[in-house]
């Protein structure tokens, strides 16, 4: 079930935290017939201090980086818009190794009662929302100023979380900004809730209303 959406300068707490503790999310992008979905390491900045190709300064914005010669640049270039996942979920599948046989739960090693009752309780702590937030990406103009500044915030906090520098370094990465519309959220019991950002209520009413349009088969 969706509710009606929240509409506040700023995201929703649970979004803010999830986005503060996770360490990847997900980029969609598409240019054509096929979606194109990546793995991102990025940086979150609640309140933009700089105006983004007409968008006045404030609200939350995701930095990323992304190879020139990549897909997903291809893909911005014909369609800024973009959709970002990120989610605090945890799995606790066992691992399968390289076995191909089939093995019962009698013949998996059992779990004490307090390692049972630690995953659980971290398994209801930590995993509570997933969050879809929907925004334009823009290209950073390479050697201007706002690049620079971008490209130290996402630096500092990859090297803060131990990330990789390949993707950082050189002049094939490009500083991408994503200003953020409106987002997405559902908890573990499948509750959904909308947050718009303050006069982007026209673009969620679009997707809303595209949505309807391909489950009625129009």
């Amino acid at each position: 079930m969706t509710l009606e959406p929240a509409s506040s300068p700023e995201l929703p707490q649970e979004v803010i935290t999830c986005l503060k503790n996770a360490r990847y999310l997900h980029l969609a992008t598409t240019g054509g017939l096929w979606p194109h979905v990546s793995l991102m390491n990025y940086t979150f900045l609640p309140s933009n201090p700089h105006s983004i190709n007409g968008a006045p300064p404030g609200g939350p914005v995701i930095i990323l980086t992304v190879q020139h010669s990549t897909k997903k640049i291809n893909n911005l270039l014909a369609n800024p818009r973009v959709s970002l996942l990120v989610h605090d979920w945890v799995s606790h599948r066992a691992p399968l190794g390289t076995s191909t046989t089939i093995t019962t739960t009698e013949d998996r090693p059992r779990q004490s009662s307090l390692a049972s009752l630690l995953t659980n309780l971290n398994s209801a702590e930590l995993s509570s929302i997933s969050a879809t937030l929907f925004g334009h990406a823009h290209l950073i103009p390479q050697g201007s100023e706002y690049e620079q500044f971008y490209r130290q915030l996402h630096t500092e906090s990859c090297v803060g979380s131990g990330e990789s520098m390949c993707y950082l370094e050189g002049e094939d990465a490009r500083i991408v900004v994503v200003t953020i519309s409106w987002t997405r959220v559902a908890d573990y019991k499948g509750l959904v809730k909308d947050w718009v950002k303050p006069g982007e209520e026209k673009a969620w009413e679009e997707f809303e209303n595209d949505a309807v349009r391909s489950a009625n088969g129009a």
